[in-house]
């Protein structure tokens, strides 16, 4: 069992980072994402842009009539008629973002595709330029021992209950008040700009000893889902471009797992999604550091029609999706630690913390070494303000 570090933080804030979280942009042909243009597609500074309006109301197109509150005109591009799914009303608000198989909105205009217009060879072309850039950004000691490549399907990925076991979790009215762990502090960006979960699960990898770096992980390890929009399975999209989207819980679970069995790592990656928030605190007090998935900046989130399903749970897709590392809570001062690729290791203040986890999923993801003792308890020093 490898020793880990354990410190006290009682109040761990920095100032925010300037930077991309992860992007909004969706569907099929990935090709056309990197030609998305302002704040919508780059998911940049808030990671969504304010609609377009006018102070006089236009009347729609015949063809597409959609539901305007007050103040709102959608802005479309000169001669353009976008082709409305039928039946289908998008909802406007003041951040206005709605994607249909046909067409996508953002800041700057209309960027619509169509079955006609894909081409599979464009895809390919995309992911091939993807790879050669790949090389150009290895930077870690660690490699990929082999060339094959996983899906979610190629692994049982344990869930709760298995977690439960394994960790031998304590009691949650048995746990101290507070516990930190000494999590490295890693940022998405530059190379990253939309790789948040690529970055937590690096930051959790080195809590573990590993030595293994981001880019690594992103370009060698990292689940991609090409032929679907399904972020369950994969990460949709291109982790070092600012268009790229994300992925969820059982994406980066199998990452992780793909990761440990190229390495022959005696590790096991558990999906804990809809653990209720508090009783993520009995890992943590297990010396465990927690993935789980919240919003950026701690922004509302703004869920789109994008459903995603795998293993019978549904997955809802958020504009301002972002992935991060609880690394400490205190209960008494109501406040946990979270080490955010985008703005380092922040405080925040943990109801507000945890009605995001509950809105957007419980999304978690712990990682263990398996060893005779089933506990990791025994490694941690409880005791507040020693290493």
């Amino acid at each position: 069992m490898k020793k880990k570090k354990v410190i006290s933080i009682l109040m761990a804030c920095t100032l925010l980072s300037a930077g991309f979280g992860n992007a909004v942009v969706l569907g099929e042909d990935i090709a056309v994402w990197d030609s998305l243009e302002g704040e919508m597609a780059a998911g940049g500074g808030d990671g969504y842009a304010e609609a377009p309006g006018t102070e006089q109301y236009v009347e729609p197109t015949e063809s597409y009539i959609p539901e305007a509150t007050e103040g709102y005109v959608p802005e479309q591009t000169e001669g353009y008629v976008p082709e409305a799914t039928e039946g289908y009303v998008p909802e406007n608000t003041d951040n206005f973002q709605e994607w249909t198989e046909s067409y996508y909105y953002e800041e700057a205009g209309t960027v619509s595709y169509t079955e006609e217009s894909y081409q599979p060879e464009e895809r390919q072309e995309f992911w091939d330029e993807r790879e050669a850039a790949y090389e150009e950004h290895r930077e870690g000691t660690i490699s990929k021992n082999s060339d094959e490549v996983y899906t979610v399907e190629d692994f049982d990925i344990p869930g709760i209950e298995e977690a439960q076991e394994g960790f031998q979790l304590s009691e949650t009215s048995e746990l101290p008040e507070q516990m930190y762990l000494q999590v490295p502090e890693i940022l998405q960006n530059p190379e990253l700009p939309t790789g948040c979960e690529a970055v937590s699960l690096t930051m959790a990898l080195q809590y573990e000893d590993f030595d293994v770096d981001k880019i690594t992980i992103a370009s060698d390890f990292l689940i991609y889902n090409q032929e679907t929009d399904n972020m369950a399975i994969g990460y949709v999209g291109d982790p070092f471009s600012e268009s790229g989207a994300g992925c969820f819980a059982p994406a980066i679970a199998a990452t992780a797992l793909a990761f440990f069995t190229d390495q022959e790592a005696e590790y096991k990656a558990y999906d804990i999604t809809d653990t209720d928030f508090e009783d993520l605190f009995a890992y943590i007090a297990a010396g465990t550091p927690v993935i789980l998935w919240t919003t950026m900046y701690m922004a509302d989130p703004e869920f789109t029609r994008m459903d995603a399903e795998y293993e019978g749970h549904v997955y809802r897709w958020y504009s301002q999706e972002h992935c991060v590392v609880l690394s400490g809570y205190n209960r008494t001062e109501g406040t946990v630690q979270v080490n955010d690729p985008l703005e380092g290791i922040v405080t925040r203040n943990l109801d507000e913390f945890a009605a995001i986890y509950n809105l957007t999923g419980k999304n978690a993801v712990v990682l263990k070494e398996i060893t005779e003792t089933t506990s990791d308890s025994a490694s941690v020093n409880t005791e507040v303000g020693l290493p």
